[in-house]
């Protein structure tokens, strides 16, 4: 079975499995998260098939011999355990690496695979998977911005030390039906999502997605992050409000109270803001996506350190509410 709590299959070979019909797409999914090292030999049958997506055993053995016959998995073995070969590409470049959860669940829910099944939305399983073929922790810490980004309006509350406090409304979400989404520009559907949101609203509500903020150095789509909103980063902010509260800054603790969100960022990054991502819920523990935390950590921490020193500094080095206020 799969090591590291994650699993691939080939990119190519899941659009192939899409073509024959969902029960295939579903099917190909599960046999692969039974895959070893080699991510190509499992032991999972149309057993494993039923047990993880709900699928009757009789249409799973139908989704089996319709994925043999088109070429994408080869039978090594028959009988009562059966052992089957996976068509993988030669280049590891396109696997997509998926996180076993979304064929295990975790905790008490219902496993991915089986809510998409249920749904019997094949389109809205392939573009979900293929999604992982995007997402781009790396650079963009979950999806590119040019899939979809929440905007802000800024308003620079008070200087503090060498930094800015700004106050943040949301403006708009968007997203562009190009690439992965081209096929959905100019549709609606009955919900009244348009373009990419015919995928991209439903994987929300399905826990799928998640959408997260970051404070960023500009709005482009290619700035760079400074650092991610989280409960921890959230937590400094309200100690910022209390310190501002404290020190006769009541009028801007009541105008970062009144904001949407606040954020914090070095006088020098003149058109920081903060952005909107969604970013996969479910993310496949391999060495990039560890490398990500750490970053992400790293560089919460160093927000976490720059407010707790403005409000806990030692005696020496007190911080002092520049008397104008930005505009």
């Amino acid at each position: 079975m799969s090591q590291g709590n994650f699993f691939a299959v080939g990119a190519d070979e899941f659009v192939a499995a899409c073509e024959i019909g969902i029960n295939a797409a579903v099917t190909l999914l599960i046999l692969a998260r039974g895959t070893g090292r080699d991510n190509a030999t499992t032991a999972w049958s149309a057993l494993s098939v039923f047990k993880y997506s709900g699928m009757a055993r009789r249409r799973a053995k139908d989704a089996i011999a319709a994925l043999v016959k088109a070429g994408l998995i080869e039978v090594l073995q028959t009988g009562k355990k059966p052992r089957y070969k996976l068509q993988k590409p030669e280049d590891d470049a396109s696997l997509l690496w998926l996180p076993n959860e979304l064929i295990d669940g975790a905790d008490e829910e219902i496993p991915p695979i089986t809510k998409l099944r249920e749904a019997g939305k094949l389109e809205l399983l392939e573009k979900f998977i293929r999604l992982y073929g995007l997402q781009d922790l790396d650079n963009e810490a979950g999806l590119p911005r040019a899939i979809a980004i929440t905007t802000f309006e800024r308003k620079i509350i008070c200087p503090i030390a060498h930094s800015i406090l700004y106050g943040f409304t949301e403006t708009e979400t968007t997203s562009i039906a190009s690439g992965l989404f081209a096929e959905y520009a100019g549709r609606i559907d009955d919900k009244g999502n348009k373009g990419a949101w015919m995928v991209l609203s439903p994987l929300l509500r399905f826990g799928l997605l998640e959408q997260v903020y970051y404070m960023a150095e500009s709005g482009d789509h290619d700035a760079e992050l400074i650092y991610p909103i989280n409960d921890d980063v959230e937590s400094a902010h309200e100690g910022l409000i209390f310190w501002l509260e404290d020190r006769d800054g009541k009028g801007f603790a009541m105008e970062a109270q009144s904001s949407d969100h606040i954020g914090i960022a070095g006088e020098h990054i003149e058109n920081a803001t903060m952005i909107g991502l969604l970013r996969l819920r479910y993310r496949p523990k391999t060495g990039k996506t560890a490398r990500w935390w750490a970053l992400d950590r790293e560089k919460t921490e160093a927000i976490v350190k720059t407010i707790n020193t403005i409000c806990f500094p030692p005696e020496s080095e007190l911080v002092h509410i520049k008397v104008n206020q930005g505009s």
